[in-house]
């Protein structure tokens, strides 16, 4: 034998030995319909690279929402209980190879239909089908393409159309055009909080109207054509339902601790609430109204009883004004909540808190899922912030981890910054899929927290919230150890 042929035979033997790679996890780019009314059972398809070559399993972060595989590899049943609140949830799907980010659904009360082609124009539709209170699903498809529904409306009862899709993670800046009988424009939405459009409208006659539903691109493109494609999902809510009642913003006097809800209702308004502070008390003040999806940009900011401005707020964070204060002297002072831009509604609603200053904590993962096979290690990174000083120690641990699978409790600077855990997997590990938690904790008496970190639902370029921006439920994939 030459040496040529050793060589190659000895490469051949080898590669005969060599391990594969562990498959990427799989993909999850859209679930339709997105959601269901409470108590129904609904049938979804989902798509995703990956899907169709394994039997996927499905996780909900919902009890009261159960998905469960169906006799195809990309079909689900999603079961909602009775009880179920409306809102938001998350689905992850998983397959021995890991899991897919999760995506939103929404579980919802109002009847829901499907949306039925074709619907471009106005006379493609069947007017006598047409309904209110109603969620309405869909798809725009390809580029170019717009859905047209038809809505049975009443004179003087107003109705409120709201959309999701870029809320639900979709990839799409979508828009809506209120039409009348004869296809005349006389309502339009774009942008609100979000990417995602409203359009509040009184009929001036019984009948039927049209809303028609298109998009962008997200991210944005240098053209402006309509985008679409199988992944631009939407869910559309169609009512006539009448609108809560303005909040009412008393009492105007605060006792700490205080929440109270309250509403700038038309523009130019200022809500002053006063409040009696000793020196040095250490105040939180809060005002949340982004996170309530409200249009008011609030402003806070807090005078003494001359009306001299001490300190103010605009946004922290979460777009929201937050601010620690501390009374400078005994006496009354105001708190002041405004529209930045001078807006105002019945609509403009927002919480403000009050309370004594506590330390907080708060963590950030640096993903949504970790790998890990028996016998070896994974890092989790995990970056904390500290609100405030504590007197003992703060450390991060995992939690609910699956039999087999440890991790040694870690320390966290005082003032916080990055930290790494390592889960370490023994060697008898079983394979295994699961969610874990992990905690940031701190050993003060006067001060003990119990945080779970969070991580942000994986999107590109966000612009606005979605329904879900965060979760605390990382995902943990432990395979089998290799041969």
């Amino acid at each position: 034998m030459t040496n040529g042929v050793r060589i190659l035979a000895f490469v051949i033997l080898h590669s005969s030995f060599v391990i594969p790679s562990l498959a990427a996890p799989p993909g999850f780019e859209n679930i339709f319909p997105a959601g269901g009314q409470i108590g129904a059972r609904v049938e979804v398809k989902v798509a995703g690279a990956g899907l169709e070559k394994n039997s996927p399993q499905a996780w909900s972060s919902d009890p009261k929402v159960v998905v469960l595989a169906g006799d195809e590899p990309k079909k689900f049943f999603i079961s909602i209980a009775k009880d179920a609140v409306p809102g938001p949830c998350l689905i992850r799907l998983h397959t021995d190879a890991g899991a897919t980010p999760p995506r939103i659904i929404e579980v919802g009360k109002f009847e829901e239909l499907l949306e039925k082609e074709p619907n471009d124009a106005l006379a493609d539709l069947k007017t006598d089908d047409a309904k209110m209170n109603v969620m309405i699903n869909g798809v725009l498809q390809k580029a170019g393409d717009v859905d047209t529904h038809a809505l049975r409306v009443q004179k003087g009862k107003a109705i409120r159309l709201e959309l999701h899709g870029y809320a639900l993670g979709s990839p799409m800046d979508p828009a809506l055009r209120l039409l009348n009988e004869r296809g005349v424009e006389i309502a339009g939405g774009h942008d609100t909080h979000n990417l995602d459009p409203r359009i509040e409208h009184t009929p001036a006659t019984d009948g039927v109207l049209f809303v028609q539903v298109f998009a962008f691109a997200h991210p944005p493109a240098a053209d402006v054509a309509l985008k679409g494609s199988a992944n631009h999902v939407y869910r559309l809510t169609v009512t006539d339902e009448p609108k809560k009642a303005p909040l009412v913003n008393e009492p105007k006097t605060l006792t700490i601790p205080a929440t109270i809800t309250g509403c700038i209702a038309k523009a130019r308004e200022e809500d002053v609430f006063t409040l009696t502070a000793k020196k040095g008390d250490d105040l939180q003040i809060n005002v949340r109204a982004q996170a309530i999806r409200s249009p008011l940009d609030a402003t806070l900011r807090i005078e003494d009883a001359e009306g001299k401005s001490l300190q103010q707020a605009d946004d922290g964070e979460n777009l929201d004004p937050a601010l620690r204060w501390k009374a400078p002297k005994d006496g009354e002072f105001k708190l002041v909540v405004a529209d930045r831009f001078h807006q105002g509604s019945v609509d403009h609603g927002y919480e403000l808190t009050v309370k004594p200053f506590v330390p907080t904590l708060t963590g950030t993962l640096d993903t949504h899922a970790y790998m890990l096979e028996a016998g070896k290690t994974v890092e989790v990174k995990l970056n904390v912030k500290a609100g405030g000083t504590f007197a003992g120690k703060i450390q991060a641990r995992a939690a609910q981890l699956p039999v087999g699978v440890t991790a040694d409790l870690v320390d966290v600077p005082a003032k916080g910054g990055e930290v790494k855990l390592t889960l370490k997997a023994a060697p008898e590990a079983a394979a295994s899929q699961a969610p874990f938690a992990v905690e940031i904790v701190t050993s003060a008496p006067d001060a003990v927290q119990t945080v779970l970190a969070s991580y942000a639902i994986p999107f590109t370029e966000p612009r606005g919230d979605l329904l879900i921006t965060s979760d605390t439920h990382p995902w943990l994939t432990v395979t089998a150890k290799k041969p």
